[in-house]
């Protein structure tokens, strides 16, 4: 995962978060079409990612066309109507010429659609799911999904497989990151936004449990540790700052554990500005 990421990262221009969280080096941003960076271009990478989101689902990823209204209108439907508005369409229902849109319109209108999605839809979770598919992980290892929490959950259940002893196919189980060192290639995780009061691996993790008995939201942020050395690791993920984005973290002096500063309200910690979030979840190869 971690060769994975790294590729990618380099692919959309290498943003850099540096070790307080700040930004020293920009990528290219989700929605670009051309840019002097890897091809296919930023938004078509991400519809790629999509991709990678169980079977069942990921035909209507990314859905959500924010327009001003209450709720986002969704990308599927707006296609459907698109191709009910082709000339070829229309004209055989004894439309006049010159009514209705042609093949290369609606494309672009397509290609429009596809460009607003991947802006309007967090994509960070599809991100991961790839990255694991491109690593070879298979259904039962892994449970690809637009959100984090899905495959964290099965992470966290997976560890209480092991505690009492059953059998578990899951790749990963769950540790806690600031007790447990990280390699190369696990998952390092967040809870954020409302629930970002989840600042214990014990709290979190009856969280995942809801998730995964219910469905409830839990919205999270997981980034892949892909270079770990005496002073700190670094990792990559998706949709950091609109973009693939690299970020490095320290460890606590003469320790391989995540210094304690990264953590909300820490008091006379050094700031880590965009990198200060509640990283207590560590997702890690068995």
């Amino acid at each position: 995962m971690a060769r994975i990421a790294q590729a990618e990262h380099a692919a959309w221009g290498g943003a850099q978060l540096d070790v307080e969280g700040r930004l020293v080096r920009s990528g290219a941003a989700e929605a670009e079409e051309r840019g002097a960076f890897a091809r296919p271009a930023p938004w078509q990478r991400v519809m790629r990612y999509w991709s990678a989101v169980d079977e069942a689902e990921h035909a209507r990823w990314p859905s959500a066309v924010r327009f001003g209204a209450l709720r986002p209108a969704q990308r599927e439907l707006l296609e459907q109507a698109l191709q009910m508005a082709s000339a070829d369409l229309l004209q055989g229902l004894g439309a006049g010429t010159g009514v209705g849109l042609q093949s290369d319109e609606r494309r672009a209108i397509r290609v429009a659609l596809a460009r607003v999605a991947v802006i309007d839809t967090p994509w960070s979770a599809a991100f991961i799911s790839w990255v694991a598919r491109e690593a070879g992980l298979q259904p039962g290892e892994f449970v690809f999904s637009e959100a984090h929490a899905d495959y964290a959950a099965d992470a966290w259940h997976t560890r209480m497989q092991e505690g009492s002893g059953a059998p578990s196919a899951g790749a990963m189980r769950a540790c806690d990151l600031r007790t447990t060192a990280p390699r190369v290639g696990d998952l390092v995780c967040h809870a954020r936004a409302a629930s970002r009061d989840l600042v214990t691996l014990d709290e979190l993790g009856e969280a995942l449990e809801r998730r995964r008995a219910t469905g409830s939201g839990l919205p999270m942020h997981c980034d892949v540790v892909v270079q770990v050395d005496d002073g700190g690791f670094d990792t990559v993920g998706g949709n950091v700052l609109d973009s693939v984005t690299g970020r490095r973290l320290a460890f606590a002096p003469r320790t391989r554990l995540l210094d304690a500063s990264y953590q909300p309200g820490c008091s006379a910690c050094t700031d880590r500005h965009m990198s200060t979030a509640p990283w207590v979840l560590l997702l890690q190869w068995r």
